[in-house]
C-alpha cells in the first residue's frame, strides 16, 4: 500500500514551498502525492517521481451537457451562451477532454492512476439535497463519456472512480456500484472510496464513531464488490446539522453570477470540510479493504496547518494499530 497526501499545482499551494527539495522534506514518510493539476508547476516544486496519482478536475452540472439536454441547460444557466462559457465550449466532447487531460498528466508525471468523480449535481441541489435526476441517469451518462474519453488508452494507468453524495455513485447502493463498474469498458478500473463523502449521505451522523459504523455498514452491504476498492481518500466531515439548517432556510441563489458562484463555493467548503478521521477503529476499517493507495485528503489554509493535519492523522492511525502493508487485508464481510 502506498500512503500519500493530496496536493495541487494551484499557486496557493505551490507558493508554500521554496523548491523541489523543500517539498521533498514535507513529503518525508509518505510514498508520494495525489496531485490535482490546475496550472503549470513552472518552478518544478512537485517532483515527478513523487506523483503517484492524478485527481482529474470534473465540473458539476456536466451530465445534461454531455446528453445535450438543452432545455435542462437553459433552466440551469439561463442561456446556452452562459452554458458554453461555463464548460469552455459548445461541444459535449469538452467533458471527455477533461478526462483525457487527466490521463495525459498521468503519463507526463508517470502516475499510476487517475481519479474521476462519478456523480453530478445541479447548483441549487447542493443546498436542498432535493435531486431531480436519478443515479441511473448520471451513471449511464458517465459510462458513455468515459468509454469515449479512454479510447486509445493502453490500460497502464488505472481509472479510479470516486463516490460523492449526489446523484450517481455514492457507495450506498450496491446495485449502482455494480452498474457503474460493469458500464465502464476500460479494463484497469476500480474505486477510490472517499470516507468523508460517504458521511454526507446520512445527515443524522454527529460523531466520528457513528460515521465509522456507517462506513463499515456500507462495506458490509457491498460484500464482494469491496474487492474493487483500490484506494481510499481518508477524511471525515460531520456537517449533517449544518446541511439540515441550510435545507430548512434556503430561499434560492442570488441572480448575479458572481454572487451566485460565491455562495456555491462558500457552501461547498462549509459542507465538505476534509478533516482527519481519528476515532478508534479507522485502521481496522482500512484493513478490510485490498488497498493499493491511501491518501490523506485535507483542506488547509497554509503549510503549517497542512503539516498539523497530516501529523494528526498519522498519530491516530498508528495508535490504532495501522499496518501499511497490503497483507493486512482481512476481507470485506463482517
Amino acid at each position: 500500500m502506498k500512503v500519500m497526501f493530496n496536493f495541487s499545482t494551484s499557486s496557493d499551494d505551490v507558493q508554500r514551498y521554496a523548491d523541489a527539495q523543500d517539498f521533498r522534506s514535507m513529503a518525508e514518510g509518505f510514498d508520494g502525492v495525489e496531485l490535482m493539476v490546475f496550472e503549470p508547476d513552472e518552478r518544478g516544486v512537485v517532483p515527478k517521481d513523487l506523483v503517484v496519482g492524478i485527481h482529474s478536475a470534473m465540473p458539476f452540472m456536466w451530465a445534461d451537457f454531455w446528453r445535450n439536454d438543452r432545455a435542462a441547460l437553459v433552466r440551469e444557466f439561463g442561456s446556452m451562451d452562459k452554458c458554453h462559457r461555463f464548460f469552455g465550449g459548445s461541444d459535449p466532447q469538452v467533458i471527455a477532454d477533461g478526462v483525457r487531460r487527466g490521463f495525459a498528466a498521468a503519463h507526463e508525471y508517470g502516475a499510476e492512476y487517475v481519479v474521476v468523480h462519478a456523480t453530478d449535481v445541479l447548483m441549487e441541489e447542493m443546498f436542498t439535497f432535493d435531486f431531480a435526476r436519478s443515479d441511473e441517469y448520471v451513471i449511464d451518462a458517465l459510462c458513455e463519456m468515459l468509454n469515449e474519453a479512454l479510447v486509445g488508452e493502453d490500460g497502464s494507468v488505472a481509472l479510479l472512480l470516486e463516490n460523492l453524495w449526489q446523484p450517481g455513485f455514492s457507495f450506498t447502493r450496491p446495485e449502482m456500484t455494480r452498474r457503474l463498474l460493469e458500464g465502464v469498458g476500460y479494463g484497469n478500473t476500480g474505486i477510490m472510496l472517499d470516507t468523508g463523502h460517504m458521511l454526507h449521505t446520512d445527515l443524522t451522523l454527529r460523531t466520528q464513531e457513528q460515521g465509522l459504523a456507517y462506513v463499515n455498514r456500507m462495506l458490509d452491504e457491498h460484500g464482494g464488490l469491496c474487492q474493487h476498492v483500490r484506494g481510499v481518500h481518508l477524511n471525515q466531515s460531520l456537517t449533517g446539522e449544518y446541511c439540515q439548517q441550510v435545507m430548512a432556510s434556503f430561499q434560492g441563489l442570488p441572480e448575479a453570477d458572481d454572487q451566485r458562484w460565491g455562495r456555491v463555493f462558500e457552501h461547498a467548503f462549509a459542507l465538505d470540510r476534509h478533516e482527519p478521521f481519528t476515532c478508534k477503529g479507522v485502521a481496522q476499517m482500512l484493513a478490510r479493504l485490498p488497498l493499493e493507495y491511501l491518501t490523506f485528503e485535507f483542506i488547509s489554509q497554509d503549510r503549517q496547518q497542512h503539516q498539523g493535519l497530516l501529523r494528526q492523522q498519522w498519530q491516530a492511525l498508528e495508535a490504532d494499530g495501522f499496518q501499511r502493508a497490503r497483507t493486512a487485508h482481512r476481507g470485506c464481510s463482517a
